[in-house]
């Protein structure tokens, strides 16, 4: 598994799923309505980058365990 290339794909579908069921588990929504910059959307960018880095790591890792 040399070529790493599915990993982005992987890592913003794995965002996705978790970041909704997080959405979902405590309520939270917004929409643009409210304008572009506000603190929700901060909120959502915030969870969607900690979740990603959290991801991508947690991969990398599992991958450099199986090349062992």
């Amino acid at each position: 598994m040399k070529d790493k290339s599915y990993m982005p794909i992987v890592v913003l579908i794995i965002t996705y799923i978790i970041t909704r069921v997080i959405y979902k588990l405590i309520g939270f929504s917004y929409s643009f309505s409210e304008g572009i910059l506000n603190i929700k959307l901060l909120i959502d960018l915030s969870l969607w980058i900690i979740i990603s880095v959290l991801i991508n790591t947690i991969l990398n890792k599992i991958l450099l365990k199986f090349k062992e």
